[in-house]
C-alpha cells in the first residue's frame, strides 16, 4: 500500500528521490500522447488542458463537475505510478501540500530551494531557485495553451489584489457544507470554487494554465484536496460519498471518466468508473 504524506514530513533523501523521478519523468520517459515532441510528464499537462477545453476537449469536462474528485484521483494516481516505473522504485509516492497552515513565511510553504524552487522574477515570473528553474537545464515546459509558450516555469505569487491560500476557518467551512454535489452550494461546488480555485490564483504563474500540472505543485495541492474529500466522508458517514448516483449517464457512479478525446490516444491502458475510485485503498494508496 503506498502511503501519501505531508511534504513536511518528509526526509531530505526522500525530497531528493521525488524530485529525481520527476526529472527524470520529464527527461527520459518518453511520451505516449506525441512521442519525439514531449516527454511522459508533459503528457500529464496535456491531459490536462484537454480537460479545460480546446481542439481535443474531454466530454464531459471534469472541472465545475460532479467528476472533479473522482477524475482528479485518477490523474494523480496514475503520475504517481508513472514516477514509481520511471525509476523503478514503489516507494516514490506523492506528498501533499496543507496550504490552510500556509502563508509567505510560514514553513509548511514547499517553496523552498531544495524542493520546488520559489517564486518568479519580476520580468517574466520564471522561477529563479530549485530544480525546475529553466537555468539548470532539465524542466522546459512542451505544453502550452497555444502551439508556442514560455518554456519557464512560472510563478507570482498572490499577484491578484487579495489573493490568499484558504486558512483553517475556510477548509473546516467547506468540509461542513452538505450533500457531495448539488446545484448551488455542495461539497463539490464550494471546495472547488473557495479552495482548489484560489490555490491556483494565488501560486499564479503556470498555476493559472490550462496546463497547470507543468509546475509540480499542482500534484502536491491536488493530494491535498483527494485528501480533504477522504475527510469529508468521514465527517459525513450517513452523506452520499459521491453524488448523483445513478440516471446521470455521463455523470453518475457507474460514469467511466474521459482522459481523452475521441480518436485520440488514451495517456493509459485502464480505464474507471466514478464507483473505482470511491475508495483510495482499492486504488492502492492511503494516507499518513
Amino acid at each position: 500500500m503506498d502511503i501519501r504524506r505531508n511534504h513536511r514530513d518528509l526526509t531530505r533523501a526522500q525530497k531528493q528521490a521525488l524530485i529525481r523521478a520527476l526529472l527524470i519523468l520529464k527527461n527520459d520517459v518518453p511520451s505516449v500522447l506525441r512521442p519525439g515532441l514531449q516527454s511522459r510528464y508533459d503528457d500529464f499537462a496535456q491531459v490536462h488542458k484537454n480537460a479545460m477545453g480546446g481542439t481535443e476537449a474531454l466530454v464531459p469536462p471534469p472541472h465545475n463537475s460532479p467528476l472533479f474528485y473522482p477524475w482528479h484521483r485518477v490523474f494523480l494516481r496514475q503520475f504517481e505510478l508513472a514516477l514509481q516505473n520511471a525509476v523503478d522504485d514503489s516507494g516514490i509516492t506523492l506528498p501533499y501540500w496543507d496550504w490552510e497552515v500556509a502563508g509567505p513565511e510560514v514553513p509548511s510553504m514547499p517553496f523552498t530551494e531544495d524542493f520546488l524552487g520559489g517564486d518568479g522574477d519580476i520580468e517574466l515570473n520564471r522561477v529563479q531557485t530549485g530544480p525546475f528553474a529553466l537555468q539548470q537545464g532539465h524542466f522546459e515546459l512542451k505544453v502550452w495553451l497555444g502551439p508556442q509558450g514560455d518554456p519557464g516555469l512560472r510563478r507570482n505569487f498572490a499577484s491578484i489584489p487579495n489573493s490568499r491560500v484558504p486558512n483553517a476557518a475556510q477548509v473546516d467551512a467547506a468540509l461542513q457544507v452538505v450533500p457531495y454535489w448539488a446545484e448551488g452550494a455542495s461539497w463539490e461546488t464550494v471546495s472547488e470554487g473557495t479552495l482548489h480555485n484560489r490555490v491556483h490564483q494565488w501560486v499564479g504563474g503556470t498555476m493559472m494554465d490550462p496546463a497547470s500540472p507543468n509546475d509540480p505543485v499542482f500534484f502536491l495541492h491536488h493530494g491535498y484536496l483527494d485528501l480533504l474529500w477522504e475527510r469529508w466522508k468521514q465527517r459525513h458517514p450517513d452523506q452520499q460519498p459521491y453524488l448523483p448516483v445513478s440516471d446521470a449517464p455521463l455523470h453518475d457512479l457507474d460514469a467511466l471518466l474521459v482522459f481523452n478525446a475521441p480518436g485520440t490516444p488514451a495517456p493509459w491502458d485502464d480505464t474507471f468508473t466514478v464507483r473505482d475510485t470511491l475508495d483510495t485503498r482499492a486504488l492502492g494508496y492511503d494516507y499518513r
